[in-house]
């Protein structure tokens, strides 16, 4: 026998009679695959379908979890699901659009809004699942963005909608329908864990201050001092006629830096630059700063009536990239009030701060379609569902203005100042109006004062299920009629809106008339609408102090 054998032979003896060491940090036993199915059941207790999403998380080729998951691996699991299922949507979009060029301008267009909405949906949920993966207290971040990615793919459907004149178009929007669901399900998961905790025993579906759910409050405060900085570098120079560097203001933001992580500032002196501007979504951090409203005008005649231009493409200014500022200009949208809708500003930027800007349209004028904005100082006029979006955004301190509707206003009118567009409970979206002041233009005062029966305005109408509008200390002038409220069809929404008062004064100030499917702010919750709760202001918007 050899002496290697020998040695292999000794090594063998010693394994088998040797004591194993002892283990202070034993893994934790994994969970059975049933176990996981019946944490991912309770997990889809919060949602508004748990039994379709519980089927959805436990069906292949559904992820699987790791061996003892976390909440956080739990809302992971559920945001693959939406994640996984853009591109196909983005690819049938891709196919509508290739399928319809030339020949439906409106149908073309309906795909290329498609595209571009979707891919906002995808980069907003990837962003979210990344806030997941490293940890950390970023929740309503999380919530802001998982709500604008359900309203991009919302959009796209509602585009398709308008244009359903084959099956290719039918299919799309029926699997747009099922990415809706995953989405709303991880909102849903979302909302459960800032309100209720990790763990998931506790948690439920999505409740409204309709269902006499408030959120909690953190600091309060109005954070009256914030706005643009009064300390801006500026980096571009735009005027008409020659003189600077740039004679429009879209060849000065197509110079601003890709993914920007300071502000680029673009001054544009005092001139009127008729011209349709687009911040895209990777030029991040631009300011838009003018001489003064009235003095420096962005204007364009964009509107429904023309062939392939949708709502969402009518903006005179439209803007993308997160971190947008303007401040000191008007931006106008002159299509007329026969028009029908002609947005002259729309925002989807994140955090973007939009102080003493005048928008000027008539139906549609200020489009703050998605994610957390915030206006102060500024005025804003138009006819009907003036303002309107899912975004949440808050105005402070501004002046909101009714303009005659119709070619013959003599004849009377019925105007609705907002149309806040939240289509899911879970969605952080609404409209807050703090010390702000609704009125009639000069114009309109005078057809007013004259017949002011058949001159009918209303603070809101329901356009989606979920709307919210709070009015927060805010004066109404005469025009505002007793009921506040308008109905959008028949009793549609009136169960599930919120629609609050609280401290409105002035002529149209007294609540006692208002309709009864509104309500009176309580007190002790009114801080949820603050800039600091309702949009995290504190954390994000320059103070001026």
């Amino acid at each position: 026998m050899s002496l290697l054998f020998l040695s292999l032979l000794l090594l063998l003896s010693l394994s088998l009679t040797s004591p194993k060491p002892l283990s202070h940090n034993k893994p934790p036993k994994p969970v059975s695959s049933q176990t996981q199915n019946q944490l991912i059941l309770q997990a889809c207790q919060a949602t508004r379908t748990p039994d379709t999403c519980a089927s959805s998380l436990t069906s292949p080729p559904s992820d699987p979890l790791p061996p003892n998951p976390t909440t956080a691996d739990l809302i992971s699991l559920s945001l693959s699901l939406p994640i996984r299922s853009l591109p196909a949507a983005q690819s049938m979009s891709q196919s509508i659009l290739q399928s319809s060029q030339p020949s439906n301008l409106n149908k073309s267009n309906a795909a290329r809004n498609c595209l571009e909405l979707l891919s906002f949906s995808a980069t907003r949920l990837n962003s979210t699942a990344q806030i997941l993966q490293r940890g950390g207290d970023q929740i309503k971040t999380s919530r802001a963005y998982t709500s604008a990615a359900l309203l991009y793919q919302y959009d796209c459907w509602s585009a398709l909608k308008y244009v359903n004149d084959s099956q290719q178009v039918n299919a799309t929007m029926s699997y747009l329908l099922s990415l809706i669901g995953f989405t709303s399900d991880s909102l849903s998961m979302l909302v459960a864990l800032d309100r209720s905790g990790p763990d998931t025993s506790r948690w439920g579906p999505p409740k409204t201050e309709r269902d006499g759910y408030f959120e909690r409050t953190g600091s309060g405060g109005g954070l009256a001092e914030g706005g643009v900085p009064g300390d801006l570098v500026v980096d571009a120079t735009v005027c008409k006629g020659g003189g600077c560097e740039y004679r429009t203001v879209q060849d000065a933001v197509d110079r601003a830096p890709v993914w920007g992580d300071r502000r680029f500032v673009i001054y544009i002196k005092a001139g009127v630059y008729d011209e349709i501007v687009r911040v895209p979504f990777e030029r991040t951090n631009v300011v838009f700063l003018g001489e003064g409203m009235g003095k420096t005008v962005i204007t364009g005649n964009l509107n429904v009536g023309m062939v392939g231009v949708s709502t969402y493409n009518t903006a005179t200014v439209g803007v993308s990239g997160d971190g947008f500022m303007a401040k000191d200009l008007t931006i106008e949208n002159t299509a007329g009030p026969d028009a029908h809708q002609a947005v002259a500003f729309r925002s989807d930027s994140d955090l973007s701060v939009i102080e003493s800007v005048e928008f000027r349209g008539h139906q549609d004028t200020l489009y703050a379609h998605s994610l957390r904005q915030y206006y102060k100082s500024c005025l804003i006029s138009g006819t009907v569902d003036f303002i309107f979006g899912n975004s949440a955004s808050v105005f402070q301190n501004s002046t909101l203005l009714i303009r005659p509707r119709q070619l013959s206003p003599e004849k009377g009118e019925t105007d609705a100042v907002t149309a806040q567009g939240r289509t899911d409970p879970a969605q952080s979206t609404g409209f807050v109006f703090l010390n702000c002041s609704i009125d009639g233009d000069d114009e309109f005062m005078g057809y007013f004062n004259a017949k002011p029966t058949i001159h009918k305005v209303y603070l809101g109408r329901p356009w989606k299920e979920f709307s919210r509008t709070v009015f927060v200390d805010c004066y109404m002038g005469k025009v505002v009629r007793p009921e506040g409220w308008l109905p959008w069809l028949g009793d549609f929404a009136l169960k599930t809106l919120y629609y609050g008062e609280y401290g409105s004064f002035g002529p149209g100030g007294n609540t006692t008339g208002r309709v009864s499917w509104s309500s009176q702010v309580p007190m002790e919750h009114v801080d949820i609408y603050s800039v600091d709760n309702f949009i995290q202001g504190s954390e994000w918007i320059p103070s001026q102090q």
